[in-house]
């Protein structure tokens, strides 16, 4: 059962590789083999991990690649754009497809992130003038999980 559910997932990867390499060519990625399972990773594990997490994952699936490969691709797709690099003051930067703007909260108990919709963000007049590239909001509190626990 474990080799059908392996083979399952094998084959779907497949099926995204198509996309995997259009999305690196349209940002002037040269596409390699660790470059695409890093960008699957990032797309199919939306939990903002942080490099090091995404290095353990990934040797279990390709027992070659390095830890200084995942870094630089790493640093690469956060050049080109494509994906988010997340410093929330943490121990460990996190990463993230760039997807739609959002909003992060974070448990300050667990360390648990989560995507918030911030598309109704209004800017002060103060910025009228300006060209706004990007918007960082980032909530720190306790998760109702957590909450729970304490109770």
């Amino acid at each position: 059962m474990e080799r059908l559910i392996e083979n399952l997932r094998k084959e779907e990867y497949e099926n995204r590789i198509p996309k995997l390499k259009d999305l690196l060519a349209g940002h002037n990625i040269r596409v390699s083999h660790q470059r695409l399972l890093i960008l699957d990773y990032l797309i199919m594990n939306p939990t903002h991990p942080t490099a090091d997490t995404i290095y353990k994952d990934l040797k279990k699936i390709d027992p070659v690649i390095s830890q200084a490969t995942v870094y630089n691709t790493l640093n690469l797709l956060v050049e080109h754009k494509l994906v988010k690099e997340l410093d929330f003051n943490m121990s460990s930067k996190r990463y993230e497809f760039k997807k739609t703007n959002h909003g992060h909260f974070i448990c300050e108990s667990c360390g648990e992130i989560e995507d918030l919709d911030v598309d109704n963000i209004e800017y002060p007049d103060c910025l009228k003038d300006y060209e706004i590239d990007n918007v960082e909001v980032i909530y720190r509190g306790i998760c109702p999980n957590c909450i729970k626990d304490k109770k």
